[in-house]
């Protein structure tokens, strides 16, 4: 039986337009993705280096910190200096503004690159996430001018601004939230993939073939076994970016990559090569004995 849903009537229905919030999140990951190179061939540097994979984490949570605690620090000043009127307070105000300008734009270059793979409800999070944190760089940016028609001393517009600024990169870090601790975008996958304390034989050398990814389940977990020659490689099925099938990926030489976004990983040692993926893939140990081959999963340093 087939799984498409069938129509509920004979009846053609013009089906409706999707809303406003679909079409426009489908336009501008399109222009992403063009932008980032996402559809090249890999090693898509410039992607890779804005997920962070380099790093081994995503880039755009470490970058966020930098505005947010900015502008916190923004409006103390501000607060001062509208008890004092002390211009150093002032002064203080539109330095820790500007540096939460730069930062926040670096933060929006890779949010925005992190968000061009997502989908669903996670996406539609995202892009109100982005919404509120371009409306808070926007009353900032607005702000930034004003202090500085205004010299060394502040003015109450550009306060009322950066107060309303903060609440916005509040409710936008929120939402940010919101999409780890709920959707779990950006978690890596695999973190609670369990290992067995022993080898477990998951199918006859025999029928292993070279070239060919296999997949196998070892203690629970789905696994995607390789042979070269007289060599065996496993790791986790799962990718960790979004759980992509990795045995339905395609191979090129010792590298496996993921069906869904492209992440590619190193079949050898589960080392991550290309992004949106930052952390390794899990790898298993592999033996072969009386013709069956074994894995155990090996623990990571």
């Amino acid at each position: 039986m087939s799984d498409t849903p069938q129509p509920l009537s004979e009846t053609p229905a013009t089906s409706a337009p999707p809303p406003f919030a679909e079409r426009f999140s489908d336009g501008l990951q399109s222009i992403l993705q063009k932008m980032l190179g996402t559809q090249r061939q890999s090693p898509r540097r410039i992607k890779s280096f804005l997920n962070g994979t380099w790093l081994g984490h995503p880039l755009h949570p470490v970058l966020t910190d930098v505005p947010i605690a900015a502008w916190a620090l923004t409006a103390v000043f501000d607060i001062i200096w509208l008890i004092s009127h002390a211009t150093w307070a002032a002064s203080g105000a539109f330095v820790t503004l500007i540096v939460g300008l730069l930062a926040a734009l670096a933060a929006a270059v890779t949010g925005l690159t992190d968000w061009s793979d997502t989908y669903g409800t996670e996406r539609r999070i995202g892009l109100n996430h982005a919404l509120f944190n371009v409306l808070a760089l926007l009353l900032y940016l607005l702000s930034f001018v004003l202090r500085l028609l205004a010299g060394p001393g502040d003015t109450i517009a550009a306060t009322i601004l950066g107060l309303l600024g903060l609440v916005s990169v509040f409710y936008a870090g929120y939402l940010g939230g919101e999409m780890v601790f709920s959707k779990g975008t950006g978690v890596n996958h695999t973190a609670w993939e369990a290992g067995g304390e022993d080898y477990e034989v998951v199918m006859a050398a025999a029928d292993v073939q070279e070239q060919t990814l296999y997949r196998v389940t070892v203690a629970g977990v789905p696994v995607v076994l390789l042979r070269q020659g007289e060599r065996y490689s496993a790791i986790s099925a799962t990718c960790p970016h979004a759980g992509g099938p990795l045995d339905e990926g395609t191979l090129v030489g010792n590298t496996v990559e993921c069906p869904w976004h492209g992440s590619r990983f190193c079949m050898s040692d589960g080392r991550v090569l290309t992004g949106p993926a930052v952390v390794n893939a899990p790898r298993y140990d592999v033996r072969v004995t009386n013709g069956q081959v074994a894995l155990k999963r090996l623990e990571e340093h």
